[in-house]
């Protein structure tokens, strides 16, 4: 899901590059969030048994930056490129942020769940 969303991010940057129509820019912010939301929704169900309690900093994390895509959206429906590129800086910030911040996460989480010989090993 992760690639996808990635996918996802790079597309929107592309469509806006190269000055496609506000219905492209739009379509591709739509999937920008949905893969986003998907993404974030399956990270959360695969923390939930490793975790004793929900960590509510990361679930707010994700809802930030949903919140940022869909200021995104709105400016792309009034489509001021200059406020388009400020906040498509922003969502890339964001989304690159939490997914390097998650796969170090599961990175440990992987490490935690190997045992100790195989972690020195490696």
């Amino acid at each position: 899901m992760r690639r996808e969303l990635v996918d996802a991010q790079v597309n929107v940057l592309r469509i806006y590059l190269e000055k496609r129509s506000v219905a492209e820019l739009l379509e591709a912010v739509d999937r920008l969030v949905e893969c986003a939301d998907a993404s974030f929704r399956e990270e959360e169900t695969q923390m939930a048994p490793s975790t004793p309690s929900p960590d509510s900093r990361h679930r707010e994390m994700h809802k930030e930056v949903l919140v940022q895509m869909d200021l995104l959206r709105r400016e792309v429906m009034d489509f001021d490129r200059g406020r388009i590129l400020a906040q498509l800086i922003l969502v890339d910030r964001c989304l690159t942020t939490h997914i390097t911040d998650a796969v170090g996460v599961s990175d440990s989480q992987r490490l935690d769940r190997v045992p100790e010989h195989e972690a020195t090993a490696a």
